[in-house]
């Protein structure tokens, strides 16, 4: 007798992924992180690890290679806002902190529950045409 395994893939349409970067009620630290996962190819691991100093306007800079081997990346336009608010007028420091210290992979994973009712992954799986489209 073969057993089947299953497996279950989270994602989720342009339209509600849309809806969760604009709701307010969801801080805007996992907003940023949200957006930088669906269009930045670093890892969760890689975000959680950035220091503000890593960061400008437009680009971002892994301490060291990540799991692709890049060491830069250009910030899409939706998440350099986020990210400005994220950060505010810090100077140095974790970019995604979380009660005043520094963002836990744990802590991500559950508020993308939370929030968006699904697993921190459906951020980059789910076929991101949105990224290429025009707004509504």
């Amino acid at each position: 007798m073969t057993e089947e395994l299953t497996l279950h893939i989270d994602t989720m349409t342009p339209q509600r992924f849309a809806e969760l970067l604009s709701d307010s009620t969801v801080p805007a630290a996992h907003r940023a992180l949200w957006a930088l996962l669906a269009e930045v190819e670093f890892n969760l691991t890689d975000f959680l690890s950035l220091d503000v100093r890593d960061t400008t306007a437009t680009m971002l800079s892994a301490a060291g290679a990540s799991k692709t081997g890049l060491t830069e990346m250009l910030i899409p336009e939706n998440a350099s806002v986020l990210l400005q608010e994220t950060i505010g007028d810090r100077t140095e420091g974790a970019v995604f902190m979380e009660d005043g210290k520094s963002m836990s992979r744990e802590a991500a994973v559950q508020a993308a529950r939370q929030y968006a009712g699904c697993s921190i992954h459906a951020f980059r799986n789910s076929g991101f045409e949105w990224k290429s489209r025009p707004a509504d």
